[in-house]
């Protein structure tokens, strides 16, 4: 789990008094803190940067901070951000909602309430990634579906390419079966028949001493399958 210490965050305020005093706060919880003035100069420094977090003052020069949010979610769907406002304007509010804004902050922000509030969004945003790339299996096991690695709790176990072409093929069709020909063709495109289904044999026999029991399933006459009896996301 990566702390907020190790994070990068982008404040956009135009009053540069206020800009700096949060800065100077935040900047000792913070990997670094980048820093604009303008909508203009906030779209730079997030496209130069791609900081991890966006506090951004609602009512700015140039280009306000709905404009930049929805500038940033055209390509960039997670970024965690919070708005900062000297009122509570409610139609502003809703369609803030609905950019998929962390939170909303009527100014003036204590700065221990902004504090906490990052720490949160950050927690919370990094259990989302989680999910979105991390498969949990049985018995502590688990699969990173980005870069293909299989773990036992944090110990990466090694495989080899294709039991990781193996997994992976049965994890993207979790409870569905996937066929031995689907497999062979896919690991050894170019072997004929028999050759290939003794190699897959041989595959599965190997992979299974580095696995949960009973994690791969073996549908006689038609192939394999993982079931969704683990947490899957």
């Amino acid at each position: 789990m990566r702390k907020i210490s190790e994070l990068t965050l982008l404040y956009v305020e135009d009053d540069n008094e206020l800009r700096a005093q949060f800065v100077r706060v935040l900047k000792p919880m913070f990997k670094r803190i980048f820093e604009a003035e303008d909508g203009v100069k906030a779209l730079e420094m997030y496209e130069k940067h791609t900081p991890d977090m966006m506090v951004v003052d609602i009512n700015l020069p140039k280009m306000d901070g709905l404009e930049i949010i929805e500038h940033i979610r055209k390509n960039d769907k997670n970024i965690p951000i919070v708005i900062l406002s000297a009122y509570s304007d409610q139609e502003k509010l809703f369609r803030a909602i609905k950019l998929g804004l962390s939170d909303y902050l009527v100014k003036p922000v204590p700065h221990k309430k902004l504090l906490a509030l990052l720490d949160e969004m950050a927690l919370t945003h990094e259990h989302k990634i989680n999910r979105q790339t991390v498969i949990v299996l049985q018995n502590g096991y688990s699969w990173n579906k980005d870069d293909k690695r299989l773990f036992y709790a944090e110990e990466m176990i090694l495989l080899t390419k294709r039991e990781r072409i193996f997994l992976d093929c049965l994890l993207k069709q979790v409870d569905n079966v996937v066929t031995f020909d689907s497999l062979a063709n896919l690991l050894w495109e170019n072997e004929e028949s028999e050759v290939a289904y003794s190699s897959l044999s041989h595959l599965l026999k190997r992979l299974r001493k580095k696995l949960p029991e009973e994690l791969i399933e073996n549908i006689y006459g038609e192939g394999y399958r993982i079931t969704s009896g683990g947490d899957l996301y």
